[in-house]
């Protein structure tokens, strides 16, 4: 890996396609891999960069395929595909799967649950976790039928997206993000990718995944934030049921990008149930933690 603070941007070159990512914090921390969700890449995460780096992590940021500056394969966008795509990179990067953290942000928590279950991670955190996309959004199931999906995202989907996008982030004072975003959609493939996406099931039903890596023994720490109107307290509930131990944090107000709204304080919590001294922390069957005055006096967008 390389050994600077703050790496210039890799060009990984996997198996299934050119993986863009960023390496960043003390050269000598524990390497933690953020995954991001569908729709956006890896740029979304950079606010929990900071608070990581103070904590002594080493960051390992990717755009997954069909996203920011990685390839757009003509392939299956199946969940897997990000699950061999991470499980490449690490070996890419001669990470010890064994000894790093993962932590995902919605379907990236599906994508870190199972590269966990298949190969082991030293701890696992699962922000917002998506269980089922599909069954809370009817225009998912939609853009994923055959031909009709082309039409939708085509006359009505492209712009639904970016119009939401631009509204959400100048609503939490991150007007900028809107015209990142507006960058990776004007990049080939990516329309084509999210069709697939939707299509092959990668927003579709993913509790196997969080059982799997129950059944591995894993003992994650689910943040979630109660005002998210993306993922429901049920699948969240669904989520925790998988693993015989886990640690459950609710963030009180916080939406689906609490990653951007409130970054220090997902950290702050992320680090008290992994332990201050980087141990591994006791953990509770599903307990939930309820958020109480946050210390650091964040109220406002970070």
């Amino acid at each position: 890996m390389p050994r600077t603070r703050e790496s210039e941007p890799i060009h990984a070159p996997l198996p299934e396609g050119t993986t863009f990512v960023r390496i960043e914090g003390p050269p000598a921390g524990e390497p933690l891999v953020l995954i991001h969700g569908a729709t956006v890449p890896s740029w979304e995460l950079h606010a929990l960069v900071p608070p990581l780096w103070e904590a002594g992590f080493r960051t390992i940021r990717f755009d997954l395929y069909g996203h920011g500056r990685s390839d757009r394969p003509r392939a299956r966008y199946r969940l897997d595909l990000f699950v061999r795509q991470t499980a490449a990179l690490l070996a890419h990067l001669g990470l010890d799967p064994g000894g790093t953290a993962l932590l995902g942000h919605s379907m990236g928590a599906a994508v870190a649950a199972s590269v966990a279950a298949r190969q082991g991670a030293r701890r696992l955190g699962l922000m917002a976790p998506m269980r089922d996309f599909h069954a809370v959004s009817r225009a998912a199931r939609v853009v994923g039928w055959p031909v009709l999906g082309e039409l939708v995202m085509a006359v009505y989907g492209r712009r639904a997206l970016i119009e939401r996008r631009r509204r959400r982030y100048e609503a939490i004072g991150q007007p900028e993000l809107a015209d990142w975003f507006r960058e990776q959609v004007r990049r080939p493939g990516y329309w084509r990718a999210l069709v697939s996406m939707q299509r092959n099931g990668a927003l579709a039903d993913q509790s196997a995944c969080y059982r799997n890596a129950g059944a591995a023994g894993h003992e994650p720490v689910i943040l979630w934030g109660t005002a998210d109107a993306i993922i429901p307290r049920s699948d969240v509930d669904a989520v925790a049921a998988a693993f015989p131990r886990c640690q459950r944090v609710e963030l009180e107000g916080l939406e689906h990008k609490l990653m951007l709204t409130h970054p220090r304080r997902v950290v702050e919590r992320l680090l008290t149930c992994w332990g201050a001294e980087g141990g591994s922390p006791s953990a509770v069957s599903g307990q939930r933690r309820p958020e109480g005055r946050d210390p650091s006096g964040i109220s406002s967008p970070s």
